[in-house]
């Protein structure tokens, strides 16, 4: 978003979307958001957020808000933990206009655990 004439851009932090996670194949909650740093690194972060443990866990960034169509997607690493808040880089060529939800997956089984449809805010 653009600053009004006479307003001074927002400095900080600015969150650019979000939402709420929803279980798939297993019980997954807490929110998802997009947040671009004043450095200008775009980070995504994961508040209150839980779900099952499993193994080789993943947070992708999918395309069409189908959680389970993970053929247009971007890895951004392994699940850091099944508990708590945590961050991950978006990189800085990722387009956040063609990806829409973020999702765990588990690589192991092909299996969607939670998604979080975004929403620009």
């Amino acid at each position: 978003t653009e600053a009004a004439a006479g307003e001074a851009p927002p400095s900080g932090n600015v969150t650019l979307a979000g939402g709420k996670f929803r279980g798939i194949a297993h019980e997954t909650v807490g929110r998802a958001a997009v947040v671009k740093l004043e450095s200008g690194e775009r980070k995504l972060t994961l508040t209150g957020f839980e779900t099952d443990a499993g193994p080789d866990l993943f947070v992708y960034l999918v395309a069409g808000g189908k959680a389970e169509d993970t053929d247009a997607h971007k890895n951004l690493g392994s699940l850091k933990g099944n508990k708590g808040n945590q961050q991950y880089t978006i990189p800085a060529g990722v387009d956040l206009g063609r990806y829409d939800t973020v999702v765990i997956w588990c690589r192991a089984f092909s299996v969607a655990f939670g998604a979080a449809e975004l929403s620009a805010v």
